[in-house]
């Protein structure tokens, strides 16, 4: 029993290093190993139905550090935990706030087990009305504020409801944390209870290092010894938490780095009092240099006699393909440097250099299972940086060979990359892309890949990877940037990327940033972007916030004469045949009860039909639109509330309009020919004894007779219009 008790215990320990170690790579961005995705895997899920999960919070409690100067973390949980509070964190991004937010949702979870934690999207709308709240007890809610950006503001008036969420959020037994910058704070955080901003400071760098070293280190690292160390403590000094975590990545990797594959920094050494004279003194030189991004030791590598393209091609792919066998490498170098318009090198026979003297030549291990390490913490990535910096008119074709690097098989290697390696390779890529992106904020990264991987099994992977970066802190605001500015464009495998990503969990968490992007891409001519979009909007609708701005772009494209039509009666069509959730006979944008969020008016519903009936593809009397004419006859029918409605905007649809369609009818006689077959078929449904209402086929016919009447007096309508118009012209001439 006591072997059962110490070995739950050491596994348990096992688990919080994981779990801090996947915290530090959300927090880093750090996706050389693992996309954010499956970072957020590794937490069970911690978004899993907007609940963040225990393993995560538990982590979060092992390292959290509180910040120092300001008002006290504890001062602000003491009253923060009562039911009904609210708490307005306004920070800059990158400053802890997220960290302190979840901080003390982590705490409450911790001491309150009943209370669920996680966040709350603020919805579709400029303004956060109280509905928005769950209506469910004993929950702690994180809220960021969307990010002000060109188009999109929330409502200076968000102050002004928080008195009224903190009475609902009492009721519920609730609390609430806000995230926002200063800069939105003073604009929208008016009339806002005195009180709820507390003034916090920033978590000392030194203790940060503490805790995560503490946490995450094997037990034989001797933490006091690094932060005790004089160039470490400089390095420390002032950095903000993610440069500390930084930091913390680079003692790690020197730490499980041998003392024998340590480099010789001699020259770095000599600026040291104390030498390189032990394995400790040479990881702590490793770490000043890779500070430095290892810029003198690339540059005495690269200048060394006798270096050739082809080493400098293998560093490059090393560096970017990690984790891939030493073979593709190698065929893949040789790719890279016909890419580059390099001689070509011989990989067959024995002329070039094999794989174990490439592997010496950059300085790197060959591993049992054949893939290739370096020793220096951070040496691929300053290798590609070095490169990026140094060969700044081959960048281009080297984003084109990093692309295709997963969809080729090197004919040259005996070893072929399975389908997970190859997987495995393409989520490298693309955390190495997005890495890129973000910290240089350059987009051609991600628009290679987006573009190479376009009709290709690996697009998931980059629609996953975008849609990561975009609910990650570190990354966040410039995917949002990049994915509006793609959804403008004319490629259409970037506004692909982009409705796809909308209509997933960045679209749930914020709705109307989506709205604002598919409102562009509505513009594409692109049949697979149409398609998209249709899906997306589908999808949006269920969030009751969205419904008021989604529909309004919706009409809005059902209007354009241009190529928005398409996307308009796409997108109207899919949220025509919706229905509502209790209510299945009763078509969503059809009013339901006094209470609901949104009703679309009689006008716009009219607009957004006319174009469904224009169409020239999908309205054949079988087809997709045919059957939603005859759910809004259904409903006509079943819900007399909604039956004058429903005649009055397909009769005033039709009338001023006379496409030709696929049969050579007009609007006005496809939607005849439509009714009257619904009607003949409940007239044979109910003689063949399948509807046992005795007056159900009667009640079809009514309704048909009455739609004909409509169209009939429309007919009318026109023709004396026309008369008249004639007339007046005759007089004016």
């Amino acid at each position: 029993m006591h072997l059962d008790n110490e070995l739950q215990e050491r596994l348990k320990s096992l688990l919080d290093t994981e779990a801090v170690k996947h915290l530090r790579q959300m927090a880093l961005l750090n996706l050389g190993e693992m996309n954010a995705l499956k970072v957020n895997a590794s937490f069970e899920n911690p978004l899993d139905h907007n609940e963040l999960s225990d393993t995560y919070l538990d982590a979060l409690r092992t390292v959290y550090v509180r910040p120092e100067g300001g008002d006290s973390f504890d001062d602000i949980y003491g009253w923060w935990r009562n039911p009904g509070s609210v708490v307005v964190l306004a920070q800059k991004p990158s400053t802890g706030r997220t960290a302190t937010a979840c901080a003390l949702l982590a705490e409450l979870r911790h001491e309150f087990p009943a209370v669920r934690v996680g966040p709350l999207g603020f919805g579709g709308g400029l303004e956060f009305p109280v509905r928005r709240l769950p209506q469910v007890e004993n929950r702690g809610y994180l809220l960021e504020l969307p990010p002000d950006e060109d188009g999109f503001k929330v409502a200076s008036t968000f102050g002004a409801t928080i008195e009224r969420l903190q009475y609902t959020l009492k009721r519920r037994s609730a609390r609430l944390v806000v995230l926002t910058t200063p800069e939105q704070w003073r604009r929208v955080g008016g009339s806002a209870p005195d009180g709820i901003k507390p003034s916090l400071g920033a978590p000392s760098p030194l203790e940060i290092a503490r805790k995560w070293l503490g946490a995450e280190g094997p037990p034989d690292l001797p933490v006091e010894q690094w932060l005790t160390d004089d160039d470490i403590v400089a390095l420390l000094n002032g950095q903000p938490p993610v440069e500390a975590l930084e930091i913390v990545s680079l003692i790690l990797d020197a730490h499980h780095a041998r003392d024998s594959s340590l480099p010789n920094l001699e020259a770095l050494a000599r600026k040291r009092k104390n030498g390189a004279d032990t394995p400790f003194d040479r990881q702590v030189l490793s770490v000043i240099a890779a500070r430095n991004n290892w810029r003198p030791q690339l540059l005495s590598w690269h200048k060394e006699s006798g270096r050739t393209s082809f080493q400098r091609n293998f560093l490059l792919a090393c560096a970017t393909l990690r984790g891939a066998s030493v073979a593709h490498v190698y065929a893949s170098t040789a790719t890279l440097a016909s890419v580059f318009g390099d001689s070509d090198p011989s990989l067959e026979g024995q002329q070039d250099p094999g794989v174990i003297e490439m592997v010496d030549s950059i300085g790197a291990e060959l591993q049992a299972d054949d893939t290739i390490t370096f020793n220096r913490p951070e040496w691929d990535d300053a290798a590609l940086e070095y490169f990026w910096v140094d060969r700044p008119l081959s960048r281009v074709k080297f984003l084109e060979w990093l692309a295709d690097a997963p969809l080729k098989k090197p004919k040259a290697a005996l070893e072929t990359l399975t389908d997970a390696e190859r997987q495995a390779m393409a989520e490298r890529i693309g955390s190495f892309a997005l890495r890129w992106a973000v910290r240089h904020r350059r987009q051609e990264p991600l628009r290679q890949l987006v573009r190479r991987w376009h009709d290709t099994p690996l697009w998931t992977t980059a629609v996953e990877l975008l849609t990561s970066a975009c609910l990650q802190t570190a990354s966040g605001s410039y995917i949002h940037e990049m994915l509006l500015q793609w959804a403008r464009t004319d490629n259409a495998a970037q506004q692909l990327a982009t409705v796809e990503v909308c209509a997933g969990e960045f679209g749930v968490l914020y709705t109307g940033k989506a709205l604002r992007r598919l409102r562009h891409a509505a513009g594409s001519g692109d049949g697979e972007v149409r398609q998209a979009l249709q899906k997306a909007v589908h999808g949006l609708w269920s969030d009751p916030s969205a419904r008021r701005t989604l529909f309004g772009y919706v009409i809005d494209w059902c209007r354009d004469g241009g190529t928005k039509l398409e996307a308009g009666q796409a997108a109207f069509r899919a949220l025509a045949e919706s229905t509502h959730p209790d209510a299945p006979t009763l078509p969503a944008l059809l009013p339901h009860s006094d209470e609901a969020e949104f009703t679309a008016s009689v006008t716009d519903l009219i607009v957004g039909w006319r174009a469904l009936f224009q169409g020239t593809q999908g309205f054949e009397r079988d087809g997709q639109a045919s059957a939603v004419v005859r759910l809004w006859l259904d409903a006509a029918l079943s819900h007399p509330h909604a039956h004058a409605d429903v005649l009055k905007i397909f009769s005033a649809a039709v009338k001023l309009t006379d496409p030709t369609g696929t049969s050579g009818e007009n609007a006005r006689d496809r939607l005849r020919a439509t009714a009257r077959e619904w009607a003949k078929a409940a007239a044979l449904e109910q003689s063949a004894g399948r509807i046992e209402l005795p007056s159900a086929g009667q009640a079809h016919r009514a309704v048909y007779t009455e739609l004909a009447q409509l169209l009939d007096d429309g007919i009318i309508e026109t023709f004396q219009q026309t008369l008249a118009q004639a007339d007046s012209e005759k007089e004016s001439a």
